[in-house]
C-alpha cells in the first residue's frame, strides 16, 4: 500500500481550532515519575532495580533520552496510564479530529511500522539481506549449497526454508490450512531429493547442529533431527507476546518477544508464558521522559537444543514504533521519544504566537511553562486559558485572528519540524551478558531494521520526518557507540517517504517515493560528516535492495502494480544513473514480504526472483536478461541451490533446475507420502 504525505489546509484548520478550542487527546501525554535517578556510570546493572541511569545525544530540542529501571509496579502502572492518555501522533496542538483528517490523507509512518511488527508476529518478515555459499563436506553431502538470504552475514534468521546441504527442511505455507507441516527432504543426492520425513508444525525455522527450532504462531519448539528421518521434539515453550525478533550466532539463540502491558496488572510479565522465566516491574527498563509505551520488549539468549532462557533484559518501548535490529554486537530498539503536547504547544505560543494574545495570557501562560505538573495538567490548563481569551472576540474577529494563527502556525512548523517526530534508540549489548548500555535520539521516525546499520563502532538510522502542513522529509544520521548524533544529512526526498534503504561498507543508498523513484546516494565513510553524492529518479519504487559489487545495487520493487528489477550504477555516485530494468506480468513477489524470499548465485551469475505463478532466473552481470522462468503451483515462494541444481519451492512441491542447462531436472509433491 502507497502512503503519501501531502500539506492539507483543512489540517491545518483543525489543528488551530484544536490550539484555540483545546483538546485533551494530544501527542504525548505526560506524567511524573517518581523513578530512582542514578548517576553512577554503570552499563552491566545489578538486578537489584536501581541501576544507573543511561543517557545519549539531545539533539535538536532539550528531550534527555536517559533510560532508568522503574522501582515499583506502582511506578509502572502509573507511567502505562499516562502513556495510554495520549495518540503518540505528530502534531503539537493537534486533537484527535486532526490526527483522522489527516489519516484520511494516508500520513503515518507509525502505520507502516506497525504492519511490520504485525508481519513480524510470524519472524522473519522485515530485514535485510547477504547470502553466501555453505559448507556440507563434512556431512558426506553437497560441498556447495546456499543459506538463508539475511541482513547480517555473521546471523541467521528465521525463514520456512533451512538446509544443512544434505538435508532440507521446508515449512508448508498451504493458503488454504493454517495448520501445515515443515517437510523434510533428503538432498544428499542433488538429482533426486526424496521427502523422508514430517514435522508436525509449519512456523519458520532455524537450523543449528541437530537442533530445529519452529516458530509456530503461539509456541516455540526444538526438535532434534540427528537423524532427519525420524525428528523428536526435545522441548515446547509457550508465547505470552509475539516474537519480534530472533537470530542465531555462534550457536546461540537471541529473541526479542513483544509484550503487551496492561496498565490494571502489569506485572510479573511472562514473555514465553508459564514455560519461561517471570519479569518483574522492577526488571523493566524505561525512556524516563514519558512516552506513548505499551509494549514491553525482552531480549533473551537461549539454547536452541534445550529451549533454556540463559540470560535476559526488558524494555518498554512502543507496538506501533518499535523497529528492531540486530548486530553482532548488539539489539538496537527504537521508540517514539517526541517532545510533549504541552511543551510544543506553550513554545509556539510564546514565540511565533505571541503577538497575537494579550499580555495577560501571555503572563498566565509563562507561568504555566514555570509549573512542574504533568503534561496533560499543562494541556488542560493551555486549553482552560485560550478558551477564555479567545471568549472576547466575536465571530468575524475570531476568524481573523485564525487566519493569523494558520500563517504564523506554518512557519513556526516548517522551522521546527524536527522536533515533531523524533526517534528514541536504546542498544541492548548482547556480547556478554545482556545489558542496556546506551540511549540516543533522532528526528523522524525509521521505515524498519532496514534503516539502521552498524558500522565501525558508529549506527546509522534513516528516518522520514514529518510535522503538520509541512512536506516530509528524510534524514540520515549517524550516532556513536554511546548513540550519540556525530553526523547527519538532512532534506532528502520532500514529500515523500522512505521505501528502502541499503548499507554497504562506507555508502548508504536510500530509496523515497512518492510517484516517481528517487535513489539516493550517501557517503558515510565519514561518520562526522555523511555526504548525499547524487540521487536519480525513475519511476515506480524499489522495497528491497542487495548490493552486485562494483558499485552496482539491485532493487526489487513494483511500478504501477507489476513486480520490477532495476540495476542502479553507482559507480560515479555524484551521477547514479539506471544500467536497465525489467518490468513483469506478476502483481506480486515473495520478496515483497520477506527478503528471505531472495535468492542471488555468484558462481553463475544469476538471481533468482519469485513471482505470482512461478519463479524468474535473471542473469545480472551485463544488464538484466530473464534466463528462464520455473512454473509451480501457485507462486514461487523461496529457491536454493546445491551443488549446480536450482531447488525452487512453491506451496507445497519442488522443482529442481540444472544451473548448468537451464531444464527441469525432477519433481517433487511435498504433500504426497
Amino acid at each position: 500500500m502507497t502512503t503519501t504525505f501531502t500539506p492539507n489546509r483543512r489540517l491545518v484548520a483543525v489543528a488551530l481550532v484544536a490550539l484555540l478550542v483545546g483538546s485533551a487527546i494530544g501527542l504525548a501525554a505526560g506524567g511524573v515519575i517518581d523513578a530512582p535517578t542514578a548517576t553512577a556510570d554503570d552499563p552491566n546493572p545489578d538486578d537489584d532495580g536501581d541501576d544507573p541511569t543511561v543517557s545519549g545525544d539531545d539533539t535538536d530540542d532539550d528531550r534527555d533520552p536517559s533510560i532508568d529501571r522503574f522501582d515499583s509496579s506502582a511506578a509502572f502502572a502509573s507511567y502505562l496510564r499516562d502513556a495510554g492518555s495520549s495518540t503518540n501522533y505528530l502534531g503539537g496542538g493537534l486533537d484527535q479530529g486532526a490526527v483522522a483528517v489527516d489519516r484520511m490523507d494516508g500520513v503515518a509512518v507509525e502505520e507502516d511500522v506497525a504492519m511490520e511488527a504485525e508481519e513480524s508476529a510470524e519472524v522473519g518478515t522485515g530485514t535485510g539481506a547477504t547470502s553466501g555459499d555453505g559448507d556440507a563436506g563434512s556431512t558426506g553431502g553437497p560441498d556447495r549449497y546456499s543459506e538463508t538470504n539475511v541482513q547480517e552475514a555473521a546471523l541467521d534468521e528465521p525463514d520456512i526454508l533451512k538446509t544443512d546441504g544434505r538435508t532440507i527442511y521446508y515449512a508448508d505455507r498451504n493458503r488454504y490450512d493454517r495448520h501445515g507441516d515443515t517437510h523434510v527432504v533428503d538432498a544428499s543426492e542433488p538429482t533426486t531429493p526424496s521427502k523422508i520425513a514430517e514435522i508436525p508444525t509449519n512456523g519458520e525455522l532455524l537450523l543449528t547442529e541437530d537442533t530445529v527450532v519452529s516458530f509456530a504462531r503461539d509456541r516455540l519448539h526444538g526438535y532434534d533431527v540427528s537423524d532427519p528421518s525420524e525428528p523428536e521434539q526435545t522441548w515446547s515453550t509457550g508465547l505470552d507476546g509475539h516474537v519480534e525478533t530472533a537470530r542465531l550466532a555462534d550457536g546461540d539463540l537471541y529473541l526479542v518477544v513483544a509484550d503487551r502491558a496492561d496498565p490494571g496488572d502489569p506485572c510479573p510479565l511472562e514473555p514465553l508464558g508459564n514455560d519461561g522465566p517471570e519479569v518483574a516491574c522492577t526488571d523493566v527498563h524505561y525512556p524516563t521522559e514519558q512516552t506513548d509505551a505499551d509494549t514491553v520488549y525482552t531480549t533473551m539468549r537461549v539454547d536452541p537444543a534445550t529451549g533454556e532462557v540463559e540470560d535476559r533484559v526488558s524494555f518498554l518501548g512502543s507496538a506501533r514504533t518499535t523497529a528492531t535490529y540486530v548486530s553482532e554486537n548488539a539489539v538496537y530498539l527504537t521508540y517514539a521519544d517526541s517532545p510533549s503536547q504541552a511543551e510544543l504547544r506553550l513554545e509556539f505560543l510564546l514565540t511565533d504566537g505571541r503577538e497575537l494574545l494579550d499580555e495577560d495570557t501571555v503572563e498566565r501562560l509563562e507561568r504555566l511553562e514555570s509549573y512542574d505538573i504533568s503534561d496533560r495538567a499543562k494541556r488542560i490548563e493551555i486549553d482552560a486559558i485560550l478558551r477564555e481569551w479567545r471568549s472576547g472576540f466575536d465571530r468575524e474577529e475570531r476568524r481573523s485572528v485564525e487566519r493569523e494563527f494558520e500563517e504564523a502556525w506554518t512557519s513556526y512548523a516548517e522551522e521546527h519540524m524536527r522536533q515533531f517526530t523524533r526517534t528514541g534508540v536504546v542498544k541492548v549489548d548482547i556480547d556478554g551478558d545482556l545489558a542496556v548500555s546506551a540511549a540516543g535520539s533522532v528526528p523522524g521516525t525509521p521505515l524498519n531494521q532496514w534503516s539502521m546499520d552498524e558500522h565501525d563502532g558508529h549506527l546509522r538510522i534513516a528516518t522520514t520526518v514529518r510535522a503538520p502542513a509541512v512536506d516530509s522529509e528524510n534524514d540520515l544520521y549517524v550516532l556513536d557507540g554511546d548513540l550519540e548524533t556525530v553526523g547527519e544529512v538532512v532534506g532528502m526526498g520532500v514529500d515523500e517517504r522512505i521505501y528502502s534503504v541499503r548499507y554497504e561498507g562506507d555508502t548508504a543508498y536510500v530509496v523515497t517515493f512518492r510517484e516517481i523513484d528517487p535513489f539516493h546516494v550517501i557517503d558515510v565513510s565519514d561518520p562526522g560528516n555523511p555526504e548525499l553524492q547524487g540521487e536519480l529518479k525513475l519511476p515506480g519504487f524499489s522495497t528491497y535492495m542487495h548490493p552486485l559489487g562494483e558499485d552496482r545495487v539491485l532493487g526489487i520493487g513494483e511500478e504501477r502494480g507489476n513486480v520490477k528489477a532495476v540495476i542502479f550504477d553507482a559507480s560515479d555516485p555524484e551521477n547514479p544513473v539506471v544500467e536497465d530494468d525489467a518490468v513483469l506480468d506478476d502483481r506480486w513477489s515473495a520478496v515483497r514480504d520477506s527478503h528471505n524470499a531472495f535468492l542471488i548465485d555468484e558462481r553463475h551469475g544469476v538471481f533468482f526472483l519469485p513471482g505470482s505463478d512461478g519463479g524468474h532466473v535473471f542473469a545480472y552481470e551485463d544488464g538484466l536478461e530473464r534466463v528462464t522462468t520455473v512454473e509451480t503451483d501457485g507462486p514461487a515462494l523461496r529457491a536454493m541451490y546445491l551443488e549446480d541444481y536450482l531447488y525452487v519451492f512453491g506451496e507445497a512441491e519442488l522443482v529442481v533446475v540444472d544451473e548448468t542447462t537451464w531444464e527441469e531436472e525432477t519433481y517433487l509433491d511435498l504433500r504426497e507420502d
